[in-house]
């Protein structure tokens, strides 16, 4: 049984602690950004997409995607998101968190098979590069997409 003094010692070292981790959070807040704030410019992209498997390497070669990004796909993430024929594109964007220069999110599906990935992308004004590690789930199989995406115009 702790005495009132030990009591007292233990608060002020969780009321210490609590106060360390707001602080750190306050300061995660301040660097992130609004998805309005991402500097990429919305318009027609030409976009390299390559899917890849541990210990093979690439599975499949190449795929060349032209696809229009508009400012809404920047806010939501649907810029960012899985360009390859692969169930999880059926799943729900997760934890979309912005900086200037970066794009985090995760997806996770619903169900007792359920698939998850965690895709990271670094961002410019015309370009955009990342990568979506996934989880296919009850198949036990991993998988990477590796997207490369260049502005080429506007949208028509």
């Amino acid at each position: 049984m702790r005495t009132p003094v030990q009591s007292m010692k233990y608060r002020l070292r969780f009321d210490a602690l609590i106060a360390a981790c707001g602080l750190v959070a306050a300061l995660f807040v301040d660097t992130t950004l609004s998805a309005a704030d991402l500097v990429l410019r919305p318009g027609l992209y030409e976009v390299e997409v390559r899917i890849s498997l541990p210990n093979v390497g690439e599975a499949a070669p190449a795929n060349l995607v032209t696809r229009c990004i508009t400012p809404d796909d920047v806010r939501s993430g649907g810029a960012f998101f899985i360009l390859s024929d692969n169930p999880l594109r059926q799943c729900g964007v997760l934890d979309y968190q912005t900086t200037s220069s970066t794009v985090v999110y995760r997806i996770e599906c619903a169900g007792p098979n359920r698939g998850s990935a965690v895709a990271t992308f670094d961002i410019k004004e015309t370009a955009y590069r990342g990568t979506i590690k996934m989880n296919m789930g009850g198949k036990n199989m991993i998988m990477s997409e590796t997207q490369k995406g260049k502005r080429t115009g506007d949208c028509q």
